[in-house]
């Protein structure tokens, strides 16, 4: 009586358990579902303290950007190679083992004598150790070379790395910037749904004409079309934002105000100094003042044949007909010897001099890419101080036009329900608005890509305003 009691009260646990059962999975699956969605969103990685400001996209951008880590990787590799140059200046060890079965025994004849030379099969083992004395300043000229590739790919990552910063701060700039429009934009189809009713209201007492409303609708539909033009602006933004910072396109992170204002561009008698900044800073002109060094060592490792190769070599061998080489009746089982090693080529078809001749005609183009790189960097330092001026110039233009556009919307549309201006008026006193807060927007953002155009022209420093 009591087991079967048991029995029934086993049965009812289980039935409640499995009744639960799916609504405890349906409970744990969201959680599960948004960890691995957080994680496809990050690739592995933490998403960014939120809000985000410029400075933290940076930081995170420098920490998991692929294309900046491709770069570091590519130093790693240079570093590799310089290892691989300062080992040519130590002694080689090379060892060998070979096994020989001959059809017949070796022999020797001597006036008609016929003796056995060595085993019959042989084994023989070997070991040659060769440590150069002169290679023509060969070696030298790899390891010099080499030296210059690892800083060559150091100036290379560096400038990935300004690229990216610059790349970062226009795309977290411009995304502000278009969700700046976007509200504009959402703004002034408010304004015009009210200017609408108000039209609309007017023409059913009578007091305007219907041409009004539709004016007011053609000026709705530009609107909205705007508007959709302008949100798909943010969308492709903020995608760009998270592509730089290694992230899934489609996460959504929130943007902080950048109100830093930039620092006054430098007079005209300052731009030398950032011209000399730019030379010693900048790292595509320090990569091809070091691509140029290397034509040197490479026509200098090319000048290497025209000298004698000279290495002390010395070699240990044993034979005999066991595996081990311990018995040889015919000659000795090891030997051992020392001795110098020279060669020297004389004749070559011409190669050698052709190869000297090639690291000079490629010393001579990059002496000609070096001259034009000089010209662009000027450019653009002049071009970003520029732009810095006229985007200065334009915020305190922008700051009076909204004023002005706003009090001019204000009076007109007074004016409208007075009936004393058309409808048409106070659709452009709103176009008038509209495009004077956009130009706001653009001049206060504009300063800020200008800036980061200045610092990324002259290397990434920030220059010193008066």
């Amino acid at each position: 009586m009591e087991r079967s009691t048991h029995l029934a009260r086993h049965m009812k646990s289980k039935t409640l358990f499995l009744m639960f059962l799916p609504i405890l999975c349906s409970l744990m699956s969201p959680v599960s579902s948004g960890q691995a969605q957080a994680q496809d969103q990050t690739f592995g990685h933490d998403l960014p303290a939120q809000p985000l400001t410029l400075e933290g996209a940076i930081a995170y951008g420098l920490a998991y950007n692929q294309t900046l880590q491709s770069a570091g990787k590519e130093i790693e590799a240079a570093k590799q190679n310089v290892k691989q140059a300062q080992a040519g200046f130590l002694p080689k060890l090379d060892t060998g083992y070979s096994f020989s079965s001959w059809r017949f025994d070796p022999i020797a004849k001597f006036e008609n004598v016929r003796f056995q030379t060595n085993e019959n099969p042989l084994n023989l083992w070997q070991a040659q150790i060769t440590q150069p004395l002169f290679t023509g300043f060969a070696l030298t000229g790899h390891y010099r070379n080499a030296q210059l590739g690892r800083d060559l790919a150091k100036y290379q990552h560096d400038e990935v790395r300004l690229n990216l910063v610059r790349n970062i701060q226009h795309a977290f700039l411009r995304t502000l910037l278009a969700e700046k429009i976007l509200q504009v934009q959402r703004d002034t189809i408010k304004q015009l749904e009210v200017q609408r009713r108000n039209a609309e209201a007017y023409h059913k007492q009578g007091l305007t004409p219907r041409n009004d409303v539709l004016k007011a609708d053609v000026a709705l539909a530009d609107a909205r079309q705007k508007e959709r033009a302008a949100a798909k602006q943010v969308t492709v933004l903020r995608a760009q934002v998270n592509q730089l910072l290694d992230l899934e396109l489609d996460t959504q992170l929130v943007l902080s105000e950048w109100d830093k204002a930039p620092d006054p561009p430098p007079p005209l008698a300052d731009w030398q100094l950032l011209y000399d900044r730019a030379e010693k800073q900048r790292p595509e002109y320090l990569a091809i003042q070091a691509a140029i060094l290397q034509t040197e060592e490479g026509k200098r490792v090319a000048q290497s044949r025209w000298y004698p190769q000279a290495a002390i070599v010395g070699s240990y061998y044993r034979q005999g007909s066991d595996f081990l080489a311990n018995r040889n009746d015919f000659t000795n089982e090891e030997n051992a010897a020392i001795g110098v090693k020279v060669d020297w080529n004389w004749f070559e078809g011409g190669k050698t001099r052709a190869a000297v001749n090639e690291h000079q005609y490629r010393r001579q183009a990059l002496e000609e890419r070096k001259r034009d790189l000089l010209r662009q960097m000027h450019l653009q330092v002049k071009d970003a101080c520029e732009q810095l001026q006229v985007s200065r110039t334009n915020l305190e233009t922008a700051r009076v036009a909204i004023q002005q556009a706003r009090e001019n919307e204000r009076m007109t549309i007074s004016q409208y329900r007075e009936q004393v201006v058309v409808f048409s008026e106070v659709l452009d006193a709103q176009v008038y608005l509209t495009q004077a807060q956009v130009n706001y927007y653009e001049a206060l953002f504009g300063t800020q890509l200008a800036q980061a155009d200045l610092d990324r022209a002259v290397g990434g420093a920030q220059w010193d305003g008066p």
